[in-house]
């Protein structure tokens, strides 16, 4: 299926900061409930550990829940590595699963950071988790020339994809998930609630947003010819698609620079 390049109603300047917080908050529920980013786990620590990189600076984080997910996986593969949450619209509870992560290895920053121009002074090894999507081809051929002309490994994930025989079926279903799941979330407010059940703004945009991702979603052949339009010099990348749960693929896209491999 080809990609489109639709909108997403939480990407839009003009969506209220309530609704895209309540959307962000269901998406790092389904995070840590599933933690489909611990199949890649392993590829993600080799590729750190030959950076050299001393922290992972996440963009597009949301409310953090799938970096501090991973950062809890690579701990378990006995690799302990600071985080730092970023995000263009910060989120102002990220980092609220702060508590079990580790005194000084979780760092938010609270000032917009927009992941097309990534300040000079944010060093460490660049992450987006189920973002990349959000970006036209010239934007994400941008954010992986930037990363690779300041000498910065950069990972790419996303467990979305074109594929109607998977998310044919979760799309249907999202709404009954996020009904059942609100009262789980934290914080609790009558505006959750107000957008979830009374007027059910949320549930619309978690099936409008997660059909138009997985219609964005890069495959791994479109990723291969953004890196390869690239300068290849001094720096290696991996791209392919692992096996999370259920039916669930991750597809990744890592890269680094090869003096440090």
């Amino acid at each position: 299926m080809r990609r489109v390049q639709w909108f997403e109603i939480h990407d839009c300047p003009w969506c209220p900061a309530r609704w895209r917080v309540y959307l962000q908050d269901m998406l790092s529920f389904f995070a840590s409930a599933f933690r489909p980013y611990d199949a890649i786990a392993d590829r993600l620590g080799e590729a750190l550990v030959r950076s050299g990189a001393g922290r992972i600076v996440d963009l597009c984080s949301g409310a953090g829940a799938p970096a501090m997910a991973v950062q809890r996986a690579l701990r378990e593969h006995g690799l302990a590595i600071p985080l730092v949450l970023t995000d263009k619209y910060p989120h102002p509870d990220a980092g609220w699963e702060r508590s079990g992560t580790g005194s000084g290895d979780l760092k938010v920053m609270e000032k917009p950071v927009d992941a097309t121009a990534v300040p000079a002074d944010l060093k460490g090894f660049r992450t987006l988790f189920t973002a990349f999507h959000h970006f036209t081809p010239a934007q994400a051929r941008g954010i992986l020339a930037d990363a690779t002309e300041r000498g910065q490994g950069i990972g790419i994930f996303e467990y979305t994809e074109r594929n109607w025989l998977v998310w044919g079926p979760a799309l249907l279903l999202t709404p009954f998930v996020v009904w059942i799941a609100t009262p789980l979330l934290r914080p609790v407010s009558l505006g959750r609630y107000l957008w979830t059940y009374l007027v059910p703004v949320v549930p619309f945009m978690a099936v409008w947003d997660g059909l138009v991702s997985c219609l964005r979603t890069y495959s791994p052949a479109e990723l291969e010819v953004l890196t390869a339009s690239l300068d290849p010099s001094g720096y290696r990348w991996a791209i392919g698609r692992v096996r999370a749960f259920g039916g669930c693929r991750v597809t990744y896209c890592l890269g680094w620079p090869e003096r440090a491999a």
